[in-house]
């Protein structure tokens, strides 16, 4: 069957954001038992930024921010981590 991968993204600490929030998703081709498919996702500065509520503009968090791509928040089966 086909399988619908997602990628999430926790903010550095200091960002004070919900974690793992969802920034993309991509269901792949129908696939049998114990195959597997690439898939790509695109980050823009918006998917890595907070909204700044003194200066009514979306600011780029700063830090390291932990990368997770799977089935669900819950099933991870990929996780690394990117620095802003």
């Amino acid at each position: 069957g086909a399988e619908v991968a997602q990628l999430y993204l926790k903010f550095p600490e200091d960002a004070e954001e919900p974690i793992w929030q969802l920034k993309g998703f991509d269901k792949t081709a129908s696939l049998a038992p114990g195959a597997s498919a690439t898939v790509e996702f695109d980050l823009v500065a918006r998917d890595v930024s907070t909204w700044n509520v003194d200066g009514a503009n979306w600011t780029v968090a700063p830090g390291t921010f932990e990368v997770a791509v799977g089935a669900s928040s819950r099933d991870q089966r990929l996780t690394g981590s990117i620095k802003q």
